[in-house]
């Protein structure tokens, strides 16, 4: 089972593709996590929009993709998939994974500054992720922006 809303969210340091360390804890703010391995197709439907929201709200919430695929693997698909938000490598012993109970790919975890589960999302879910955009410019102070305007995407798609 993954972490609830109400849980505490643990502490991890990962580094990204380019070896830079990230830390949970000392990340302040509000932290968007997004568990997925490269070759999992409901991820690759999932990690543009997350992009998106990154473009929208990234000012107002730190967005970490957390990769369970060694560091090549990351960066090549970050590149295809044009993404710019920082890519953290859970390679090869999963250990933020682990400690976050990720079962299905992709789980998304909202993170309060305070360290507690805000919001999660297991597969890809739409209704979910319009939530979570509302989520997100609610903290931000933006406006809500509508991720999926002009593109066929299904309401589930199992991960």
């Amino acid at each position: 089972m993954p972490l609830k809303v109400g849980d505490l969210a643990g502490d991890f340091e990962l580094q990204d593709y380019d070896g830079n360390f990230y830390s949970l804890s000392l990340a302040e703010g509000y932290k968007l996590l997004i568990f997925y391995k490269t070759t999992c197709p409901t991820c690759q439907l999932t990690l543009p929009f997350m992009e998106k929201l990154h473009r929208l709200y990234g000012g107002s919430v730190r967005i970490w993709g957390v990769v369970q695929d060694p560091p090549q693997e990351a960066q090549g698909f970050a590149k295809k998939y044009g993404l710019s938000f920082p890519q953290l490598i859970d390679y090869p012993d999963y250990p933020a994974s682990v400690d976050y109970h990720v079962e299905v790919v992709p789980t998304l975890y909202l993170i309060s500054p305070e360290g507690k589960v805000e919001f999660v999302s297991q597969s890809f879910v739409r209704a979910e992720i319009e939530r979570l955009t509302q989520m997100l410019a609610s903290i931000s102070g933006l406006a809500y922006e509508d991720i999926f305007a002009g593109s066929s995407v299904p309401a589930f798609k199992p991960g």
